[in-house]
């Protein structure tokens, strides 16, 4: 009985590491597709990393499948992120060019598009 409560909890945290991947989804596809960092800070990813690095440590040393399987997709979608981030840097799409162009945004940002 309990093998089979383990058993269905750990398919319950793979359908939460799966929600997980599509979370990331949006902001990957609008950097990739519009070209766009408006909003995002690179600073705050590169920390959302190292931390999920650091529990990845963690998940590793007691090896439970789902904390492991979560880590790795944090890891390898914050990276992606913070690629595209750096790659578009200061370039926004059309959504979120006339932010600029209200100076919604700091003086120092500009459109490269």
């Amino acid at each position: 009985m309990v093998e089979k409560l383990s058993s269905t909890f750990e398919i319950l945290g793979l359908v939460g590491v799966a929600m997980n991947c599509f979370a990331y989804v949006p902001q990957i596809v609008h950097l990739r597709i519009e070209h766009c960092s408006a909003g995002l800070s690179i600073k705050a990813w590169m920390l959302w990393l190292l931390a999920s690095l650091l529990i990845s440590l963690h998940a590793f040393n007691i090896f439970d499948i789902v904390f492991v399987t979560m880590q790795i997709v944090n890891v390898i979608a914050i990276t992606l992120i913070i690629v595209l981030s750096k790659r578009y840097q200061n370039m926004f799409c059309e959504i979120h060019r006339p932010a600029i162009q209200t100076n919604q945004f700091p003086s120092n940002f500009s459109s490269r598009m």
